[in-house]
C-alpha cells in the first residue's frame, strides 16, 4: 500500500537476487518505503525509507545508494564504480560508513568528490540480525521528482558497496532492485476533533492484496504510537469508506497517519494529519449525515451556538429551533424543508467560517 491521496506510485523493491563481486560479500533485502510527498512548486518532493540487509564490513565498509526516475535508469553494470557522469540523471546518492560504530552517514562520495550526496536530516539505524548480518535503515530521504504529485513516475534504485576509500574503488557487491506495483489508492484522509474524541475516515478507490491498516498517533512528530488496526477490503475497484474513533486524544497537537499493509507484508505510511485539541479548541462536527427524521445533531465544543447559521444551498436562511445536552446540539428547522441539501455553518470570531453540508432525506 505505497500510494497515498490521489497517485497511484510504484516503487522498486529489492525482490531481484543479487549480483556478487566478491564471494564474501552479502547484500540483500532492498526495500523502499514511502513516507510521504509533497508540492514543491510544479515538482513533487518524495520522502522515503530504505532498508537493506548487509554483513557488515565483509566487503561493505562503504555503501552506496542511488535513486532514478525509471526512465532515465543507465543500468550499470558497475564493473567499476560510477562517478560523476555516470550519475548524471540520478535524483540522490547517499553513502555510508557501515564499518563506523554504530553506521554513520557520510558528507561525501569517496569515489568521486564532484558527487554531492544527500546527508542534511537524514537517519541511519542498524539491527542486529546475527551471524554477521545487519538491517540498515535509512530514512527521511528526500527526493524531488518532475510534475505533480498526481503523476509520480517509475522509481529505481540500487545499491553497491566496496572496501575501498580510493577514487574509482573496486566494487565488492551490487544489487539492482526489482519492481513491486503498489496495490492501494488512498484517495482521502482526515479528521475531526469531537466531544473529547477524534474521528478519523479515510476512502480508497483501488484495492488489490490489501491487509489492514494502523492508525498511528504523535504528539512531536517523532515518536509514533499505534493506536489500533481496522481490516481491509482487500481487493476493491470501488469507493471504500473507513473509519476509526480516538476517544482520548492528546492536550494540543495530535498528528496522525495509517500505515498501511499488505497481504506480503510490505507497508507503507500516508501523509499525515494534524488535529487541534487545545483547552480552547473549537469543535463542530456532524453526528450522521443524511439526518433522521429532519434532526440535524452535531458537536459543538468551545464556540457560541448563537453563531450557527442554517440556510438553503442559495444562501437563504431557515429558522430553527436549537436543544442542547453537553456538547451535543439537535436544530429542529422550522416549517416545511423539502427533500435536498442545506448548510449548517459556523460563523464567530474564533475561526473562519465553517460549513458543512447536509443531506435532509
Amino acid at each position: 500500500m505505497k500510494t497515498i491521496n490521489t497517485i497511484v506510485w510504484m516503487l522498486f523493491t529489492g525482490l531481484s537476487p543479487i549480483l556478487a563481486f566478491a564471494d564474501a560479500c552479502s547484500v540483500t533485502n532492498a526495500i523502499i518505503e514511502l513516507n510521504s510527498v509533497s508540492t514543491t512548486g510544479a515538482n513533487c518532493t518524495v520522502n522515503v525509507k530504505y532498508s537493506f540487509t548487509l554483513d557488515r564490513n565483509n566487503g561493505n565498509k562503504y555503501a552506496y545508494v542511488h535513486f532514478w526516475l525509471f526512465s532515465d535508469y543507465p543500468d550499470p553494470d558497475y564493473s567499476k564504480a560510477p562517478g560523476a557522469g555516470d550519475l548524471a540523471d540520478a535524483l540522490t546518492t547517499i553513502a555510508i560508513n557501515t564499518n563506523d560504530e554504530p553506521i554513520s552517514i557520510m558528507t561525501a562520495y569517496l569515489p568521486d568528490e564532484d558527487v554531492k550526496p544527500q546527508y542534511a536530516g537524514i537517519t541511519v539505524t542498524e539491527e542486529d540480525l546475527g551471524g554477521k548480518l545487519y538491517k540498515v535503515t535509512i530514512d527521511n530521504i528526500l527526493l524531488l521528482v518532475p510534475n505533480a504529485c498526481d503523476d509520480l513516475p517509475f522509481i529505481q534504485g540500487d545499491i553497491w558497496t566496496t572496501q575501498s576509500e580510493a577514487e574509482e574503488p573496486p566494487v565488492s557487491c551490487f544489487l539492482k532492485s526489482g519492481h513491486a506495483i503498489m496495490p492501494v489508492k488512498l484517495t482521502r484522509f482526515g479528521g475531526e476533533l469531537l466531544d473529547n474524541a477524534v474521528s478519523l475516515s479515510w476512502t480508497t478507490t483501488e484495492e488489490a492484496g490489501s491487509s489492514y491498516f494502523d492508525i498511528e498517533r504523535s504528539g512531536d512528530l517523532h515518536e509514533f504510537n499505534t493506536l489500533g488496526r481496522v481490516q481491509a477490503k482487500g481487493n476493491s475497484t470501488g469507493m471504500t469508506y473507513y473509519h476509526f474513533r480516538d476517544p482520548a486524544p492528546l492536550a494540543g497537537n495530535n498528528y496522525y497517519r495509517l500505515r498501511m499493509v499488505d497481504l506480503d507484508g510490505a507497508s507503507e505510511n500516508s501523509r499525515i494529519i494534524s488535529i487541534d485539541n487545545h483547552t480552547n479548541s473549537v469543535a463542530f462536527q456532524l453526528l450522521g449525515n443524511p439526518v433522521i427524521n429532519k434532526e440535524i445533531k452535531f458537536v459543538l465544543k468551545n464556540d457560541d451556538p448563537a453563531n450557527i447559521r442554517f440556510s438553503d444551498m442559495m444562501g437563504k436562511s431557515i429558522g430553527f429551533s436549537l436543544n442542547r445536552s453537553g456538547n451535543i446540539f439537535t436544530l429542529t428547522p422550522k416549517g416545511i424543508v423539502p427533500t435536498g441539501l442545506y448548510l449548517l455553518s459556523l460563523q464567530s470570531g474564533k475561526s473562519d467560517v465553517l460549513t458543512k453540508k447536509v443531506l435532509v432525506p
